[in-house]
């Protein structure tokens, strides 16, 4: 299967900032405005405004999209939806750096930005090996490539520490909702797939044809998975419990058997650096039996 391509669209990766030695007048050098990290910068796409954060730069945002949940950043102004924003108010925050989504047939917000002389960064983030190459980009741009390391380090322990809690144990089936209407999951190339196998469980759709495909219920249900888990943010349980009494849904086992669960839709479906405590969670659905006192 293909794997999706990372794009850089009018990247520029900003040098770290270094001092030269004395001239020949004793004075310092000063460095070139153009080789100082970015300073004033907009991430569109909530998983790399998080990364942001936790590389520490979160006083370099300028403005956030609609989606950006972090309570510490709701004092930043909006510039709307993270694929549709409103360029007016972007370009008038002058920023430095974007991080936008990939463009696609429908879309045209990263040429728009680069017409108006903007610097876009724009990731196509699918798998864990995306998440650790988007982060190293991102220290190597903002100069922080020390707590980038850090932070990829600190990942890694966390995914190794659960895979070794459920390591040796039977892999149930999972069957992840990104969507329920319709109903979406995800495939193999994915990080939703990569946490699974992790957390000790098997994709029920491991071999989907697409990273995110529309599946019918009827395959669902012919496939009868052990879990099933149910993205959602805000009023999750309602729809757990609308699920419950559908037709279709009320058919599979794990349904009539409570092992379906509601999980947040704001840590699972973002691929960032809350991929360590969306494994932990995952994992203590599948094997709670793992994780005593907890």
């Amino acid at each position: 299967m293909r794997r999706l391509a990372r794009t850089l669209i009018v990247l520029s990766l900003a040098a770290i900032a270094c001092f030269g030695g004395a001239s020949d007048n004793g004075a310092e050098e000063e460095t070139p405005e153009d080789a100082r990290p970015p300073q004033r910068i907009i991430s569109l796409i909530p998983s790399i405004t998080e990364t942001i954060v936790a590389l520490g730069a979160a006083d370099r945002l300028v403005a956030r999209s609609d989606f950006d949940t972090d309570p510490d950043l709701a004092y930043l102004p909006t510039v709307g939806q993270g694929l549709t924003p409103s360029l007016e108010q972007l370009t008038m925050l002058q920023p430095e750096l974007v991080v936008a989504w990939p463009d696609n047939a429908t879309r045209s917000v990263i040429g728009q930005l680069a017409d108006l002389g903007v610097t876009v960064y724009s990731p196509e983030v699918q798998t864990l090996a995306d998440i650790r190459q988007t982060t190293r980009e991102l220290g190597a741009m903002l100069g922080l490539e020390e707590k980038a390391d850090s932070l990829l380090t600190f990942i890694d322990m966390e995914l190794e520490a659960t895979q070794r809690a459920v390591a040796g144990r039977e892999r149930p089936m999972v069957f992840y909702v990104v969507w329920p209407d319709p109903v979406t999951t995800a495939g193999p190339g994915t990080y939703i797939h990569e946490l699974i196998l992790i957390a000790g469980g098997r994709n029920v759709f491991d071999d989907a044809p697409g990273l995110w495909p529309q599946v019918s219920l009827e395959e669902v249900v012919q496939r009868d998975p052990d879990i099933v888990l149910l993205s959602q943010a805000g009023e999750g349980p309602l729809d757990v419990e609308r699920l419950r009494r559908s037709v279709g849904w009320r058919e599979l086992e794990a349904v009539r058997e409570e092992r379906i669960f509601q999980v947040d839709a704001n840590l699972y479906n973002r691929p960032g650096p809350g991929v360590s405590e969306a494994v932990r969670r995952l994992a203590r659905l599948i094997h709670p039996d793992a994780f005593p006192g907890e």
